[in-house]
């Protein structure tokens, strides 16, 4: 079921009010518990422990009869707080680990695929580990810009003054946006002029992006746009000219951008190579699953697994660059850890090479 724009759009003052010493109710429960919280696994442990102290809270703010309910796994919002059939507010919950003064981090796809669609509102519930501290806003205004490093993401600031919100400089609602049948449409152009007013080549700022579900873009062929309008002017040069040093960093700078290439597709990669370096690869397979299988910590593994493994420290490095390196590599991980082609004992290898290169990850 989906919902018209506004429709259920929950508006009384004095719900809107309930719902607000709801989540401060929690925030001071969580603050007392900061120690416990604050260690082991912050991102699991905060996200059960807000749900129970919005659970312990609504019995002292007197909503008792509300139900909060922990959705959790992909969905979005993580916990929901139903009012009663018709309505529901959502909270989702964000951690930061890094030290420093900002509240930046990388919210959900622009897309909304797996948005629960009776939640009226939602309220990032936000948490930094060390110090522990806990902010919390309005969906809405503490989205600050769209990022593109994989596929099209809101990025969020939870200390964004309400005027720069992303809406306000698009002049149109949250609401608006989410419910057209192509939400992209809406930052087309919002993206195209901040790119142009950065002037910047680097990658987080480029319009190209890996999207693990192309469908979610309806018809249109977002990439295959943005491609060719890149094509203009470009020096190509043959992969087979390259040093081979040059190779191989290039093939660590796929395999961050595109992790579809551990899945043996190799389309949205062979973009990437023309389109960010320029570069045209005939063989391009032949460059991570060619050769059959190699040994990794004494399991035959596929050689894409065993070049994930030789590359460890350079993917480390690739993901640092960025702005949002953790965020960055966490969804890079989702992506790897999903593919379902591998047996047991391969995605064990994987999964310990990928810890060795999270622990090389700046916080």
């Amino acid at each position: 079921m989906s919902i018209a724009v506004g429709e259920n759009l929950i508006c009384d003052a004095a719900t809107l009010n309930n719902f607000d010493h709801l989540l401060s109710c929690a925030k001071e429960k969580l603050l007392k518990n900061s120690t416990h919280i604050a260690k082991g696994d912050f991102w699991k442990t905060f996200e059960m422990e807000v749900h129970r102290a919005l659970v312990a809270s609504k019995n002292d703010v007197g909503l008792a009869h509300w139900k909060i309910e922990y959705i959790g796994g992909h969905q979005f919002p993580d916990i929901v707080a139903r009012i009663n059939e018709k309505e529901a507010f959502g909270i989702e919950i964000k951690t930061i680990s890094t030290r420093n003064n900002s509240w930046k981090i990388m919210g959900g796809s622009i897309m909304e695929s797996t948005r629960i669609p009776d939640v009226s509102r939602i309220h990032v519930f936000c948490a930094k580990q060390k110090p522990f501290e806990i902010k919390y806003r309005s969906f809405e205004e503490c989205v600050e810009d769209v990022a593109v490093t994989h596929s099209p993401r809101y990025m969020l600031d939870m200390d964004v003054a309400q005027n720069d919100s992303l809406f306000k400089k698009l002049g149109k609602s949250y609401d608006e946006i989410r419910q057209m049948p192509n939400p992209f449409d809406a930052f087309k152009k919002y993206m195209v002029e901040s790119r142009c007013q950065r002037n910047s080549d680097n990658e987080d700022s480029g319009l190209w992006w890996f999207s693990p579900k192309v469908e979610e873009f309806s018809n249109q062929d977002l990439a295959e746009e943005k491609f060719a309008s890149t094509l203009v002017n470009i020096n190509v040069k043959f992969w087979k000219d390259l040093p081979q040093n040059e190779k191989e960093q290039i093939k660590v700078e796929m395999l961050v951008a595109s992790p579809s290439i551990v899945e043996g597709k190799y389309e949205f990669a062979c973009q990437w190579l023309l389109q960010r370096k320029g570069i045209v690869c005939p063989s391009f397979r032949d460059n991570f699953s060619a050769g059959g299988q190699v040994n990794v910590y004494g399991v035959r593994v596929p050689k894409i697994i065993g070049k994930i493994f030789e590359w460890k420290l350079k993917i480390a490095e690739a993901f640092n660059a960025k702005e949002f390196s953790l965020e960055s590599f966490y969804y890079w991980k989702e992506r790897l850890n999903s593919i379902s082609k591998f047996s047991e004992s391969e995605k064990k290898v994987l999964q310990r090479i990928l810890k060795e290169i999270e622990v090389k990850i700046k916080n």
